[in-house]
Order: structure tokens, then sequence, then C-alpha cells
């Protein structure tokens, strides 16, 4: 039996050495003498299949009878400077005689320092050497190895990359997972796994950081490409630490989830209740950080417990901070035992939020001086029925008309939308929708056709799908959109937030929000619209539009319903989230940031608001990262309106409720004036003999009646 076990042992340690491989990287002799001035370089092309703990082993000949004979390992870096590693980087001959083999184990650090330079350098003194060959053995196939290791620094801005060769990948298989470590996030950070051609690679997506670290879990088809070409990491907002091949099963990870409480929004200190399942048949003690930051990633507390979780138990653990938080929007990223469990957006008090307007001084004359130049131009409004839409409740209409050029100058801009008009000779309440940036279609490439409203859908409403200049119906090929018998339309602004940026007569902006002007003086002049009761909703860019149409379009808006809406208090949300920001910086040019804010602030829902007083419903997603929370308070907070309500969706990003339709609209009939509550305007009464019950408010004209309070169209003002 002794004799089987030890035939069975060395075939074991024969099999494990036959699975290690030898290479030659030098096969001449040379000789490195007692001065240091001979060596020989390696080309690190000569590496890329190496791994951490492979060897380079130089064949000793010869030992010289001097003081300290060695073998000693430098490199070459990319501006050609000859360094030292800090890794152990030397093997001392003094004392041992030759032939031998002299081998030095390589590190991560090592492999990743030759990687970005030059070339490996074998050198040192005393002695004489035939050969120099590299030991490499592979890891077991689906093992789990760390296949790079250093502190790469991802910027503000994307434009670093780290590049893993195929030979990392040699091992993995499919299921494994490819982990990614990190430290000092920033706000906005992102990781993109690339494919060779640089490209999204295939069965993931770019995320969004928080945590440690983050799972790819490796598909059939990241397998294929992984192990002909590798990968190419990219991001920005953090700084990369390792990249490890992992076996989940090998994984020993509490169950974990951490519930919403309170909708995540808290009058002063949140409640963070983790609850840890431990599947195992021993005890497991969970060491718990809850890190708490601003919505910008400024620290502002790490909550911690240590609590042992019995075998096949459950336990729920509660944290709070010891001190009240200031109203604001932070992060908790719920660490147990180095595994994410959560990382979310919550709120303390939002409403006391302060973003205080930064109108420039002649922002008033600046919007008022683009309303005259829209008066100006001809509408020149023609109506196609869309046939296919139109029913007996309401006819559909694609809408064509002018709007204000693109700048101080120039001609008209041609602008549509989808018009949905009451068959039943009534004057009916108006809803004006306003659409989000049409970015899913143009240069993504998805055929997303333009939404137009069957005439069944809302027949007690004149309805406007208002398409601004360049996007939606103005974006769409004619077999792209309803038919309507019209040609190819096409963009010609393209990236709209980048387009004339800086160039505040100019900017695409200043045109769409008086398009959005334009498209409620169209609804004016048709005969069923009841312009006493004027609403308008919107999501996202279409929130930041009904923002514009009831802060500058001169018409009073019965109620809006901005949702999750974008273009809110630029300075913070260029430093929460990195779009739009990037584009904004990319087009800053020799714009300060001083001007560049100064330039935005024109366009910024938070100065807008100041001007809107009619009631509001507003919802935004507290774990958006498009059109974050605090940009969304922002415009909220300052309105004038006494009459509004805020709804936060805890779980949801860059998307309103599935209930959000039914919550507007039922605010909207809420507020409906009927002619029993209006004020008689008929020829033979005239407003003007109310005499001294007239006042002027913000220069507005209100009259007071039997203690109501009209405006001068006579309707209620609430």
């Amino acid at each position: 039996m002794r004799k089987l076990l030890c035939t069975l042992y060395f075939v074991a340690l024969s099999l494990c050495l036959a699975s290690a491989t030898e290479t030659t990287l030098h096969s001449e002799t040379f000789v490195c003498a007692n001065n240091w001035s001979t060596y020989v370089t390696i080309d690190k092309s000569l590496l890329a299949g190496a791994t951490a703990g492979d060897a380079v082993n130089v064949y000793v000949t010869a030992i010289a009878d001097i003081d300290y004979p060695q073998v000693f390992l430098q490199y070459v870096d990319a501006s050609w400077q000859w360094l030292n590693f800090t890794d152990p980087h030397d093997f001392q001959l003094a004392g041992k005689e030759a032939p031998l083999t002299a081998s030095i184990t390589l590190t991560q650090t090592m492999l990743d320092l030759v990687a970005a330079g030059q070339q490996l350098v074998v050198k040192g003194a005393g002695y004489t050497a035939s050969k120099i060959t590299l030991t490499h053995t592979p890891a077991e196939a689906g093992t789990n190895q760390s296949i790079w290791s250093g502190e790469k620094d991802f910027g503000a801005a994307w434009g670093e990359w780290e590049t893993i060769p195929a030979a990392k990948f040699a091992s993995a298989e499919e299921g494994q997972l490819l982990r990614v470590r990190f430290k000092e996030l920033r706000a906005g950070a992102q990781l993109k796994i690339g494919r060779s051609d640089w490209e999204v690679m295939d069965d993931t997506e770019i995320v969004s950081l928080s945590g440690r670290y983050q799972d790819f879990t490796i598909t059939a088809k990241m397998l294929a490409e992984l192990k002909t070409h590798g990968t190419i990491l990219s991001g920005l907002g953090f700084t990369m630490t390792e990249v490890l091949l992992l076996n989940p099963a090998s994984l020993k990870t509490l169950n974990l989830s951490v519930p919403v409480t309170d909708n995540w929004v808290f009058s002063a200190r949140p409640t963070i209740t983790i609850q840890a399942e431990n599947p195992y048949a021993e005890a497991v003690t969970a060491a718990v950080e809850v890190e708490i930051t601003t919505d910008q990633m400024a620290p502002v507390t790490t909550l911690t417990a240590s609590v042992e979780i019995a075998a096949s138990g459950v336990q729920n653990i509660t944290l709070t901070t010891e001190t009240d938080l200031a109203p604001g929007f932070y992060k908790a990223t719920c660490i147990v035992n180095d595994d994410l469990a959560r990382a979310f957006v919550f709120g303390i008090n939002p409403t006391a939020i302060i973003s205080a307007p930064d109108k420039q001084a002649d922002f008033a004359t600046y919007w008022a001086a683009a309303k005259t130049q829209l008066e100006a131009v001809n509408m020149s409004a023609t109506l196609t029925e869309i046939t296919s839409k139109s029913t007996a409740a309401r006819k559909i209409y694609l809408v064509e008309m002018n709007s204000i050029p693109d700048g101080l100058t120039g001609n008209p801009v041609v602008i549509r939308g989808y018009y949905a008009e009451p068959q039943d000779g009534k004057k009916h309440p108006v809803i004006m929708h306003y659409a989000g940036y049409d970015s899913g279609y143009r240069p993504g490439g998805q055929d997303v056709k333009p939404y137009c409203p069957s005439g069944d859908a809302e027949p007690d409403y004149a309805e406007f799908f208002l398409s601004t200049r360049g996007q939606n119906i103005n974006n769409r090929l004619s077999s792209e959109r309803e038919a309507d018998g019209k040609g190819d339309f096409t963009n010609t602004y393209g990236d709209w937030f980048a387009y004339r940026f800086g160039d505040k007569d100019s900017y695409y902006y200043r045109g769409a929000f008086m398009d959005c002007v334009q498209a409620v003086r169209f609804m004016a002049t048709r005969p069923t619209s009841d312009m006493t009761n004027l609403f308008a909703e919107g999501q996202s860019q279409g929130g930041a539009f009904t923002y514009a149409a009831a802060a500058l379009s001169g018409y009073t808006f019965r109620a809006i319903a901005p949702g999750i809406a974008f273009m809110g208090d630029y300075p913070d949300y260029f430093n929460i989230v990195n779009w739009p920001a990037y584009v904004a910086r990319e087009n800053q040019g020799t714009m300060t940031d001083d001007e560049l804010f100064a330039f935005l602030s024109y366009f910024d829902t938070k100065n807008l608001a100041t001007a809107i007083s009619c009631p509001v419903i507003a919802c935004r997603g507290l774990q958006d990262d498009v059109c974050p929370p605090h940009t969304n308070i922002a415009p909220y907070n300052n309105l004038l309106s006494a009459d509004k309500q805020l709804l936060f969706n805890p779980e949801l990003g860059h998307q309103a409720a599935a209930s959000w339709y039914t919550d507007f609209m039922a605010f909207f009939a809420a507020r409906i004036q009927t002619t029993t509550t209006a004020i008689d305007q008929t020829i033979n009464e005239k407003i003007a003999k109310c005499g001294n019950e007239k006042i002027l408010s913000d220069g507005q004209l209100f009259i007071i009646r039997n203690n109501n309070k009209y405006n001068a169209n006579g309707t209620l003002v609430k």
C-alpha cells in the first residue's frame, strides 16, 4: 500500500510539472561583467502570455569570485527610462556553485510595468549564462485567479482604458465571474467591458458603479471574445485595483436585501434595514458597513455593526445616524462582508432644499425678446389628417407650422406635431404633451415611431403632441411615421444639447422653448380649444418643456405635470452625473465655468419655475442617474404655486411609475374650471364696469367679485 501511495504521488507530481511550459527568451551565451555593464533586453511581446507566479530563469554556467555576484531584473518604461522593480527582482549568487538556474518570480505589478513600457532587462554582475527562459504554469480551468492588479485611475471623463490580453483568459470558463474591484468612486462612476473593436462586449452593458466591485457573468459569447482578443476596460470616476476570474460556487456569501423604508424619504435621520440570511450550517459573522455620502459623493458618515447570524438564520440589522442630516439627497452604500447588499439614494426633507435661482440680469428681457421675435413669425399652420387614427370622436392631424429661426435672423423653422380635435362642435379642455429627448432613435439606431394618439383615446380633451425642431417627427423618414403622404424629415441639428452651445441667441433650447410656446399659440386658434382649461405634461426633456411653456407662453395654465424633468440646477447637476456634463465640457471652448453656467442659466428650470404659480403635480425616481432627484427638486421648490404635489418613486430610475398617467390626469380633471365658476364674459357685461374691484398684481390685472379672484380672461384664480 505504501508503494502504491508513493507511486500515485509521483504520478500526480509529474502531471503537475508536465502542465508547466518553458519558453526560451534568449539563447546566446552572455557574460555579466563585474562593472554591471552587460545586459540582455527582452521585448515585452515575449511576455504576453505570462501570468503572476511565472518565473524568469537564467541558466548560470559560471560565477566570478567577487563580493556580490547576482542576477538582476530591470524594466524600460514607455519613455525609455531604465527603472528598478519594487517587488523582489534579484537572485544572489554568492556562496552558490555553477551550473545552476537563477529563477526570479514575476508578480502582477512587474508584468503590468513591462506591458505598459518597452522591455524587460536581465543584468547583474559576476556571472556567465547560456540562456534565459520563462516558466509558465497555466491556471487550472475555472479556478479563481487574479489576472490584473495595480491602481488605474479612470478620470472625470471617458478617455482612459486598460487592455487585458487574451492570454490572461486562457483558463476562463463559461459561468465564471469576471470581477472588477475598485475604490475612490466619484459622482457618475461608470465601467465598460469592451470588445477588441472598443464596442460594449456582447451580453454586457455600461454599468454605474457602487460598492467595491462589479461582477460580470461570463457567457459563451463573452468567453469567445475574451479568449480570442481579451478585453478593453474603460470608464470614468473610479480607481481600478484588481481584475479577477472567480468560480461563483467558491464564494461563501450571505443572502442580502435592503427593503424600502418610509419611501426612502426621511424628515431628519434615515432608517436603513439590512436583511441577512445565512444559508450555511454554521454561524456566520456579518460585518456591516453603511457608507453615507452626499449625492455628489462627498463623505458624510459610515455606520457599522457586527452581528452573528445563526446557522440557517435570518436577521434584520437596522442602522441610523447619530445626528440629523441636513435637507438634501444622499447615497447609502450597504456592504456586508465586502459584498454589496444595496446602494440607493434617499432624501432628507427634500422640500427644504434650497436651489437658489441664478438668473442673469437680462433673463426677463432675453425671453421677452424671443417671444417678440416669435410673434413676428407667420405661423402658417397646415393640417393633414391621419385617417388611420381618426375616429368619430376626434380627428387626428399632422400639424406643420413655422416657429422662430435658429438665431436672431434667418428663416423660420418648420416644426410639427400631432393634434387631436374633438368633433362634437363644443369647446374642450386642452392638454399640451411635450416629448423627451429623442436619443433612443438616432444615432442609436432604434426604430422608435413617434407616438400618435387615437381619436378615441381621450375624447373629452383637445390635445397636441409637439415635436420640437429636429426631434421625433422632424427626425423620421416617411416610412418611420404614421402615414401622412409627406416625404422624409431629417434632423439637421446633430446632438441637440450641443447645438450652438455657448451662444444664447442661437442655442438649440432657445428655439425649442419657443416651439413649445408656438404650439400653445396654435391651440389657441382652434375653435374647439377651451383655453381657460389649459394643461401641460411631459417627462424628462418634456418635463423641462412643460416648465418652459408655463413660464414663457403668456397663457394661464390650469395645471401642469412635469415628470422626471430634465435641465434643472446645472451647477449641481454636473457634479452628480456625467451626462450632459461631458457634452457641455466638450463644447465649453474658451468659456470659464462661471461663463458656462451663466449661459446655461437662461435654460435652467429652477429659474423658469420662479414665474409659475399654477397648480403642479410632479414625480421623480429617487434612483434616477440621468435626471437625478436633486435636479428635479430645484424647480419644484422654486415654484410660486400654493397647490402642488410631489410623488417620489423610491426604486425607480429615469422613468415614471406605471400610475403616473392616471395620477396627473386625475389631478387635471379635479382642476377643470366649469362655466358655473367662471365670470360672465358676455358682450353686455364688460369687465371695465367693476370699478374699484380691480387689482393689479405682478403686472397682471385681477378682478374681485363675491370674494372670488378672477384674471382678465374671467377665469377663477385659486
